[in-house]
């Protein structure tokens, strides 16, 4: 299926802002809503009704005891624009990428193809964030995506298009955007910088983020703020049972070029420093005036939970 001639000229991008996501999942009913029991012709077959979403919601948990925090991540394929779509075994034309930006696997000339979905599957399938560190109560791994499903009755490797059918209709944004009730998911085209998916790069420059890790990709769906582990805890003194507000707690990174943090202990006496970096050596130093400060040295191989420090009278 050719792109609409409107369509050549755009660069579309999806940024998915984590911080607005509260995992209601409307983006995956609607990606379900749109192509179960429907064929696009020359773009994809339907889903199916069980067994799989084009689009998941990947929850991450992470902390201990009291300070826990669970993210929600829409992940789905990634689009990327420098796509090697020279394959061995998979014939010419199955996956493209188009234009403007997003991939097409072509129901027909990709049937029956399973080389094309074992590929792809090898890649992306299962892909862990390598930010973030996630176990169970087991030590197993969780909850990591697909992004390419292999359609056994149809004999189809399927993908979320991105509603490129749509968009050739003259549509301007995809329906997981359009029907997010918390606005977190910013799309259009990023040749435009009158778009919401521009002004939203624009307003938060070296913050946008890939999900996946891929040399040399140029990603159509990106993200803010993915999550990253984060260091709390909390402040007491020896000589009062009450919370203890306005403590300083400093974090200072062992890397040379890392950057120094200062916060105050709120009025439950909790403090926290977010998004640092995974297996990064931190030390944090608790001080009040009458106070003897304590240090703790920790590596933040996972969200860490330091309890509760305690100062004892100078």
């Amino acid at each position: 299926m050719a792109i609409s001639e409107a369509n050549k000229s755009k660069k579309w991008g999806l940024v998915i802002d984590v911080t607005r996501c509260d995992g209601c999942g409307s983006c995956l009913l609607s990606v379900k809503d749109e192509y179960t029991y429907n064929e696009y012709p020359g773009y994809c077959g339907n889903q199916p009704v069980d067994g799989y979403t084009w689009l998941t919601l990947k929850e991450i948990e992470q902390g201990h005891g009291t300070k826990l925090k669970m993210d929600y991540v829409p992940v789905m394929w990634p689009h990327n624009r420098n796509l090697n779509t020279d394959i061995p075994g998979v014939p010419e034309g199955a996956i493209y990428v188009r234009e403007d930006g997003l991939t097409i696997i072509d129901p027909e000339k990709a049937r029956g193809c399973k080389a094309l979905y074992d590929h792809f599957a090898r890649i992306y399938n299962g892909y862990h964030y390598p930010a973030v560190k996630e176990y169970d109560s087991k030590n197993k791994q969780i909850n990591n995506p697909d992004v390419i499903f292999w359609n056994e009755e149809s004999q189809l490797p399927q993908i979320y298009i991105l509603d490129a059918h749509r968009l050739d209709e003259g549509e301007r944004i995809v329906r997981c955007a359009e029907d997010c009730p918390t606005q977190a998911m910013h799309w259009g085209d990023l040749n435009d910088p009158e778009s919401d998916v521009s002004k939203f790069v624009a307003a938060h420059p070296d913050e946008i983020e890939d999900y996946f890790q891929e040399e040399g990709a140029d990603y159509v769906v990106r993200y803010y703020k993915l999550p990253k582990p984060f260091i709390a805890g909390e402040v007491m003194v020896s000589d009062s049972p009450d919370c203890v507000k306005g403590a300083k707690v400093t974090l200072t990174p062992s890397c040379k070029h890392g950057t120094v943090r200062e916060t105050e202990t709120d009025f439950f006496g909790d403090f926290e420093f977010k998004r640092l970096r995974l297996n990064g050596t931190y030390t944090v130093r608790a001080e009040l005036p009458g106070y003897q400060p304590k240090e703790v040295t920790v590596t933040v191989d996972e969200a860490k939970n330091l309890g509760v420090i305690t100062l004892d009278k100078a």
